[in-house]
Formats: structure tokens, C-alpha cells, sequence
């Protein structure tokens, strides 16, 4: 279904930490295809019919609960499977939630805090989610949300109450000369960008010019934009209080939570996030307010590793860089959604592996193989005490959202109708005319018979997942995603079946596209063998003086017991030693040998003990230059 949480859990801001396809035009179409196929609802026109709906596992898997219209209550069902797996003691979602504030806290906080009297339209706001917040604690098993009072300014940029001059804490900071200077810098940033897309069409002229005018005062939005721009280049590497003395000085006023926040990760070993629908019982507009605040702490954690590093404190660098990859495996052990396993992925990865890779590929001299060894060692009983469920859990919520779907169009949809009315989208001609075509019809229509044939196409999906090996199972999904398009783009034929018409729209338009996800999920067990790599490979250099091995067999078996399989190739993975760095492939698409020019720019960008995105399925980790 892969859009139920889009809104909420920003599935779009997830998939940019992921390179193409994931944010292809026609992978995001099929991604948020669910939210224009309920928000085409208004177009029927026909009244509600009496539907028996045959519920079997041929039909639905799921038999009960029973709505009173005979339609299965999913959300119930998945809320019931997911609780039994944690408790408020162990779940990280409670620990993390009673720190960092969410996407119900933030706005909350705000209004509480606004310091006038509040409109009839905010009261109402702040009185519905002190409500949704109070259910949503009692799901997760706690008699009441934690304190407004509790919640920690995690990012420097970040604040809670009404009033933040960041003007006036930059100037704190800052000369003035130095100020002006930065402000310059990112208005001749935010002008190269602009122009950018002014240049690619993505903008007209006269919004072009209009993002370019400089005000003669400055409002305080655009200090925060330049403290976010500070924050996010303390993410990308080690660095000290002379470079960012603003960051540094905030970083100090965390050190009383920080241990908190830590003790967290180490200790709570499961994951459960409520879901609750607003308005209906459907699984396409679940909440996910506690997501983000999962990626947040592990940016926290990223920038905080980072220093330590800096001044020379490795072990509690890596304490930071381990928490980000526990945090992210735990968070992927128990969720229920695709946006959940891909945050995760982010988190475990994308900052976990990145903070420790960068740490390795810059130690010192003085830290010898020992101690580089047993912080492997730690490295990998995450992984043996963090199993992730295979196939993933959240991919029954992608099969049961997708019926919740065909069961409300059918028994339902006056109250699909009336329900996103109030939701105006611009949609396609092409797809308004598509969808009319399937949907505005007379007669009857056998909706068992869709639920059937739409419950056989996640069949094929799992039987997938269940392939032994991960070369076999991409073959098999790009196979699957090319029919999955293929029913997307066959127009609907007037001598097909009624159920035809609408099966063809829903598998090609509506089902997630798999691929992507199943390229997510080979990536984040590369990334994590090639640290579990990189880890002996700073083992071997401290041994020999800086030199790294000719071939990975020479760190069998002292550094590492045997040499990992890339998912991609299920070959051994690919170690090329160059003159001046040294790469591990995933594949063997390109040569590498410095003739390809695009490859080697790519490859020159990335910092030591990262990679260098050739494509989405290609790419190249750079142990050191």
C-alpha cells in the first residue's frame, strides 16, 4: 500500500536518504497512488450497496475482528499483534517519547505557550490532541503522556515555547563582521539553488525572483536556517568548538540529558508504535507522531560522536556511533509499517555505520588492533541479539491496508465520499480519467473476486521474500515490478470485466512498489557486513603500520572468519586496492581502474569511510585515501 503514513511519518523525506529508483517519478507516483485513489472517492456517484463479503484466507488472511458493516477491523487486528511483542518497560518507543517531542508535542507545546488568548479553531486543536495524545499512551500500556515539561531541546535549532531569537544567540557567538560574512555565504547558497531550479522549470521567473529579494531586515526564520545549516555540517564529520563554536555551546547543555538518552538505546530492547486513525479504522492515514523522534535522537547522537571524536575521546565516539545502530535495529525488530523499516534503515545505516566507518577509516596511530577488535566485538552482538523478523512485518500491514482499501470501496463508499470531501488534492487528468473509467460503473460487481485476485499479487510478493537468497529474490521482484507497472499503464478496456477494470487500476497503481523495498532492505545488510569489514581492515592497518592488505583473504582468519557475501552478486565481496584508496564494490558493473570518469569523480567526493552512490543498485564504499 505504501502511502497509509506518508502524511504523518513523511515517507517522502524518508525515501531522499535513499538514492534512485526509491525516488524515481514513477516509483513516488505508485507511493502515494492510495491517498489519489480514496481521494477520487467523491466521484461515485452510485448509493451503497448490501455487499456480502466472503472473509477467508483466500480473501483477507484475516478473518476477525468484524466491523458491524462485515468489513475486518486491520487496524485492531496488526494494533493487538504488534503490542504482545513489548511492554512500557521495554518498548524504545516509550523511552525515546518521554525525551524528544513528537509530531503531536511540538504544535501542542506551542499553543500552550503562545502567551494570548487562544482562537475558538486553536482551543479546539489543543483539546483534540491532549485527547489523541492520552490515547495513544494508553495503547503503549502508560496511564498518562509524559510531562510537556520533560521534553529536551535536541536539536540547536529546535525549541519549544513561543519566542526564539536566534538572532540574538547567534550574536552571542558571533561578531558581527563573522555574522555578516555567514549570512552572505547562504544567501549566495539559497541563490545558486534557486537559480537551479529557475533554470530546470521546476520554478517560474517570477518566484525566482521573488525567493531571491533581500530584505533589508532580516527575519529570525533565516537564523534559523543558517544554525540548521551549522547543525547538519556537524553531522557529516568529526569536528571541534573553534569550527562551530555556536553548535558547542549548545552541545554543553546536553550533557545533563545525554546519559538519558543513552541509556535508553542500551537498555530497551523492543519496538511498538500505536496506530491510530484519526476518522476511520482504514490503514492508509495511520499516525506515526513518534518516527521522526527516533532519526532525531540518532542525529543527537551523530553530532555528539562526532566531537568526542574530535577531542580525542574514541571510545565514547563509538558508544554514540553503536547507539545509533542499536537504535535503528531495534526500531526495525518491531515495525509494522514499510515507513518504520526504512526510518530504521536510515537510522542503523545511514548515520549507525556511516559515524562508525568515517571514525575507523580516521583513527590514530595509538589505537592498536586490540582495542579496534573488541569494539568490533561489540559491534556485532547488536546484530546477534538484534534478529530482524524475515520476511518483514510491516509487510502484511502493506497486504491488509490494500484490502481495508477494497472493502470500505465496496461496502462503504458514500462514507469514503463524504469522508475526503474535505481533502482537495490536484490530481492528473489522465489518472481522474482512468479511474473514472474503472470505478463510475452500473450493475454489480464481484468484490470478493477483487479481494482474491489483489490478495494473489502479495502473495507473490512474500513467496519473493522467502527466495533462499538475495540475488534470486531482486530477479524475482524486478519481474514483479515490471507487471506491476505493465497493469498500471494498460488502459482499461471496455470489454473487460468490471473487476477487471478495477483489479488492473489497484495492482498497477496501488500496490507498493517492491523493488525499491527490497533494494532497501539488500543495501542495509551490505552496509553492515562491509562495517563488520571495515572494522578488521583498521585492525590489520594498526598492525602493519598504516598499510591495508592486498586482498581481504589476509584478514582470514585473525581479523575476520571468513570473507561476507555481497546480496547482490552472492560472491565474495569485491576489494580493490588502488594506489591512493582503497574500495569495496558491491558488484563488479564498473572497472574502477580510474577510466571512468563519472565513477571516479563520485568516488574523489566521498569522505574516507563512506560511499560513493553510482546508482541504486551500484555503489562503492571507500575504506581510505
Amino acid at each position: 500500500m505504501g502511502t497509509h503514513t506518508m502524511a504523518n511519518g513523511r515517507f517522502d523525506d524518508v525515501l531522499r536518504t535513499f538514492p534512485q529508483p526509491l525516488t524515481h517519478p514513477t516509483t513516488m507516483k505508485r507511493i502515494t497512488i492510495l491517498f489519489i485513489l480514496f481521494l477520487l472517492t467523491p466521484l461515485l456517484a452510485q448509493e451503497p450497496k448490501t455487499v456480502k463479503l466472503i472473509l477467508s484466507p483466500e480473501t483477507t488472511y484475516l478473518t476477525e475482528p468484524q466491523l458491524p458493516d462485515g468489513r475486518i477491523d486491520y487496524l485492531a487486528a496488526i494494533n493487538k499483534q504488534l503490542a504482545e511483542q513489548t511492554t512500557p518497560e521495554n518498548n524504545i518507543l516509550v523511552g525515546i517519547a518521554s525525551l524528544v517531542a513528537g509530531e503531536m508535542e511540538v504544535p501542542l507545546v506551542r499553543l500552550i505557550h503562545q502567551g494570548r488568548q487562544l482562537s475558538d479553531e486553536e482551543q479546539q486543536i489543543l483539546e483534540s490532541t491532549h485527547k489523541r495524545r492520552e490515547q495513544f499512551f494508553k495503547m503503549l500500556g502508560l496511564d498518562a503522556p509524559p510531562s510537556i515539561d520533560s521534553f529536551i531541546r535536541i536539536e540547536p535549532g529546535f525549541f519549544l515555547g513561543s519566542v526564539q531569537d536566534y538572532e540574538k544567540e547567534l550574536r552571542e557567538i558571533y561578531s558581527k563582521e563573522e555574522l555578516e560574512a555567514m549570512i552572505q555565504k547562504r544567501r549566495e547558497q539559497d541563490g545558486n539553488n534557486y537559480k537551479k531550479r529557475f533554470e530546470e522549470g521546476k520554478i517560474t521567473q517570477e518566484e525566482y525572483e521573488a525567493a531571491i529579494k533581500i530584505d533589508a531586515e532580516i527575519p529570525d526564520w533565516y537564523y534559523r536556517g543558517m544554525i540548521d545549516d551549522l547543525w547538519r555540517e556537524t553531522l557529516q564529520r568529526p569536528w571541534t568548538a573553534k569550527e562551530f563554536p555556536y553548535i558547542a555551546k549548545w552541545l554543553a547543555t546536553t550533557d545533563e540529558w545525554a546519559p538519558n538518552l543513552l541509556d535508553i538505546t542500551q537498555k530497551r530492547t523492543g519496538y511498538y508504535h500505536p496506530y491510530m486513525s484519526p476518522d476511520s479504522n482504514l490503514l492508509y492515514d495511520v499516525l506515526l507522531p513518534y518516527v521522526q523522534a527516533h532519526r532525531t535522537a540518532a542525529r543527537y547522537f551523530q553530532c555528539r560522536g562526532n566531537f568526542e571524536f574530535a577531542q580525542g575521546n574514541f571510545d565514547k565516539a563509538m558508544e554514540y556511533g553503536m547507539a545509533s545502530v542499536r537504535l535503528g535495529r531495534v526500531m526495525r525488530s518491531g515495525a509494522g509499517t514499510l515507513v518504520e523499516d526504512l526510518v530504521g534503515i536510515s537510522v542503523d545505516s545511514g548515520v549507525g555505520n556511516d559515524q562508525l566507518t568515517t571514525y575507523l577509516a580516521t583513527l590514530p596511530k595509538e589505537k592498536d588492533a586490540t582495542w579496534i577488535l573488541q569494539k568490533k566485538k561489540e559491534y556485532n552482538a547488536i546484530g546477534t541479539e538484534m534478529s530482524l523478523p524475515f520476511p518483514p512485518r510491516w509487510s502484511q500491514f502493506e497486504r491488509f491496508g490494500t484490502l481495508a482499501v477494497i472493502q470500505a470501496a465496496a461496502v462503504e463508499p458514500k462514507m469514503l465520499q463524504e469522508y475526503f470531501k474535505a481533502n482537495a488534492y490536484h490530481l492528473g487528468e489522465e489518472l481522474v480519467a482512468e479511474y473514472e473509467k474503472a470505478f463510475n460503473f452500473e450493475g454489480e460487481c464481484d468484490w470478493n473476486e477483487v479481494l482474491k485476485q489483489v490478495n494473489f499479487f502479495y502473495d507473490d510478493w512474500e513467496e519473493i521474500l522467502l527466495i533462499p537468497n538475495w540475488k534470486r529474490r531482486l530477479r524475482a521482484v524486478e519481474r514483479l515490478e515490471q507487471r506491476l507497472v505493465g497493469y498500471g499503464k494498460r488502459k482499461v478496456d471496455a470489454d473487460s470485466t468490471q473487476e477487471r477494470k478495477i483489479i488492473d487500476f489497484m495492482v498497477g497503481n496501488l500496490m507498493f512498489s517492491c523493488e525499491p523495498a527490497l533494494l532497501a532492505l539488500a543495501r542495509a545488510e551490505w552496509t553492515n557486513q562491509v562495517t563488520s569489514v571495515a572494522f578488521s581492515l583498521a585492525a590489520y592497518r594498526a598492525d602493519h603500520n598504516g598499510e591495508s592488505p592486498d586482498t581481504l583473504e589476509q584478514l582470514v582468519p585473525k581479523y575476520l572468519p571468513e570473507i561476507p557475501l555481497s546480496p547482490y552478486t552472492d560472491k565474495p565481496l569485491r576489494y580493490i586496492k588502488r594506489q591512493h584508496d582503497v574500495l569495496i564494490a558491491n558488484d563488479d558493473e564498473y572497472q574502477l581502474d580510474g577510466s571512468e570518469e563519472a565513477v571516479e569523480k563520485l568516488i574523489a567526493e566521498a569522505k574516507p569511510g563512506s560511499y560513493a552512490y553510482l546508482s541504486a543498485k551500484h555503489f562503492v564504499f571507500v575504506v581510505g585515501k
